[in-house]
């Protein structure tokens, strides 16, 4: 999960030339080729050995020079004499001493790019300490397994020891160079062109020749590392895209999901309770999540640090920029850290971390690769598209176009007659199958030849299809969101007000609940050992709820959740409740939140 780490560890075809050229950039470095130039010095007059006419004319001019005045003119103590000193400040030399300074630049970088690398990975200790504070032990199990494969699979300690090892044997060897004769014998670096013209010494002399193959490998180094800005931020944005797709089918399957290639190659298939679940890579790097064929989430991946400023009222614009009229839930991952979202204010945190959308408002899901909760924030979200999409799908009602269906209501309690339609609201006992087949067939009208009226086969033969289509779908819901086993008959209960309670062995129970708001049905999901867990704001969610999370729970009443739809929680109403609730001195309106 960590970007490229392997590959960020391996052997840098830079460093492999230094390694190989070393010795003879040492050399030069060390003993440098010179040209002799003449310099005017000023010595004693007992070292010179030439005068020219500028020795004349600065004798006449600087009286400081001069010993003592004679009658036949002056007696110098100092002379201007021109000398042959060897000058290093070559078009070569230059473009070494440019070099060397850009070695030591990138190996203090990549030095720096593994004592990065060594922190995430010892943030290992601190993931322990934040995994054991995790309620669910499912929860923690997953981590426990995710860190060790993090640390393990690829033996990231020794990689980084080794190319520590490696990368500081090469510091200290150039660290001398730095101070070497010819570093310091230049007036300034090489600001030429990449492209090296032919010289003498380039072509001719050995250890000159290496230190130009030298160079051209740290100008192609240089050039890939530091590519076109544009061609930078498209590789952002399509790594972050590649991202959100991995961690998406991670946490799918972290939801117990199977999936196949689907028979396109677009895609993967998966099977959910029945129903199957299709997930969809566009070719604008959304993703697109369906169930039975029908759109239920779309995911859009937005590759920028919406919380790492420190501008709130921009944060406000951007979150409101992010409106839409699709008919179909959004969701908008981009990448966020913990840390930034403590530190904003709690009206703007609980805008930048949610689960759901609510209204126009997107879901909005933060993810990293140094957190760990993004696996179980992602697979929370699609929980709640999938799962709330199944669960709501109750009670299956049944088109009918045979009159004599409504006995069917009147003969099985499990059926109900509603404005021309059969409505199953039950899990049906199977000894009431044999006996519906019955029923239909007695539905079964023959063709009066003298009225000329035909039979109803086709019409019984769609309702017997659509019939057992939905008494099919009812014992869907009977599984297990979270165990995936089957609960017992008696443990589906149908309720007023078309809704339903279902409960497992295992503890967990899910239901429908109707909104005293907006009157519309949200899905409930009660994980063992959460019953008694109040809600808050999403890091809240993240740590007591991990996955196993579909409404979220009041602030100050577990049992009572808050709606998808409105935002609406029943101990709104409360007045007492209110004044004690944190959520509600923020959003006094839960319908505007």
């Amino acid at each position: 999960m960590i970007d490229r780490v392997v590959e960020r560890l391996g052997p840098d075809p830079l460093e492999k030339r230094l390694h190989a050229e070393f010795a003879h950039l040492r050399k030069v470095c060390n003993a440098p080729h010179a040209r002799l130039r003449t310099e005017d010095v000023l010595v004693p007059v007992s070292r010179a050995r030439r005068i020219t006419w500028r020795t004349v004319t600065h004798l006449a001019g600087h009286s400081e020079t001069w010993a003592a005045r004679r009658l036949h003119g002056v007696e110098p103590a100092k002379l201007l004499t021109p000398v042959q000193v060897p000058d290093h400040d070559l078009y070569e030399n230059r473009v070494i001493a440019t070099l060397v300074d850009r070695l030591w630049k990138h190996l203090l970088s990549r030095i720096a790019e593994v004592d990065s690398i060594e922190g995430m990975v010892g943030q290992a200790r601190v993931l322990l300490r934040e995994i054991g504070q995790r309620h669910d032990h499912r929860e923690k199990e997953r981590l426990y397994r995710f860190v060790a494969d993090l640390l393990e699979k690829d033996d990231l300690p020794q990689r980084i020891e080794e190319l520590r090892k490696d990368l500081t044997s090469l510091r200290d060897a150039l660290a001398p160079l730095l101070t070497s004769e010819l570093r310091t014998a230049v007036r300034g670096p090489y600001t030429g062109s990449p492209q090296l013209r032919p010289t003498n010494l380039w072509d001719n002399d050995i250890d000159y020749r290496h230190c130009r193959e030298l160079w051209e490998a740290e100008v192609k180094s240089h050039h890939a590392a530091s590519s076109e800005p544009d061609d930078a931020i498209a590789q952002w944005c399509g790594d972050f895209a590649q991202y959100v797709l991995l961690l998406t089918l991670r946490a799918l399957n972290q939801l117990g999901l199977k999936g196949e290639p689907a028979p396109d190659r677009r895609g993967f298939q998966y099977l959910k309770m029945g129903h199957v679940v299709a997930l969809n890579s566009n070719t604008d790097d959304t993703i697109t999540l369906q169930v039975d064929g029908r759109p239920v989430l779309r995911l859009v991946p937005l590759p920028h640090a919406l919380t790492a400023g420190s501008d709130e009222a921009g944060m406000i614009r951007a979150l409101d920029t992010l409106m839409t009229a699709d008919p179909t839930a959004v969701a908008v991952v981009y990448p966020g850290e913990t840390p930034e979202r403590t530190a904003l204010p709690r009206s703007l945190r609980l805008r930048v971390h949610t689960s759901s959308g609510m209204g126009k408002r997107p879901a909005m899901v933060p993810v990293s690769p140094s957190d760990l909760g993004s696996i179980s924030r992602m697979a929370r979200m699609l929980r709640n598209a999938i799962d709330s999409h199944i669960l709501l799908s109750y009670p299956l009602k049944v088109r009918c176009r045979v009159p004599q269906a409504e006995s069917l209501a009147r003969r099985f309690r499990w059926i109900r007659w509603d404005a021309g339609q059969l409505v199953v609201t039950d899990l049906v006992p199977q000894q009431d199958l044999e006996e519906l087949q019955i029923e239909l067939n007695n539905l079964r009208t023959r063709t009066d030849t003298a009225r000329r009226h035909g039979d109803n086969r086709k019409e019984l033969e769609a309702l017997r299809t659509d019939l057992f289509h939905a008494i099919h779908a009812i014992a869907n819901l009977a599984y297990c969101p979270i165990c995936h086993h089957k609960a017992a008959e008696r443990a589906f209960t149908s309720r007023d007000g078309s809704t339903y309670r279902c409960s497992c062995q295992c503890g967990t129970v899910w239901e429908t609940r109707r909104c005293v708001s907006c009157s519309r049905s949200y899905a409930v999901l009660t994980a063992p050992g959460s019953a008694e867990q109040v809600g808050g704001d999403g890091d809240r969610l993240d740590m007591v709820f991990s996955q196993d999370l579909l409404a979220a729970p009041c602030w100050t009443r577990p049992t009572s959740y808050i709606c998808p739809s409105c935002g609406c929680c029943p101990e709104a109403r409360s007045e007492e409740k209110c004044r004690t609730c944190d959520r509600c001195d923020i959003f006094p309106s839960p319908r505007d939140l």
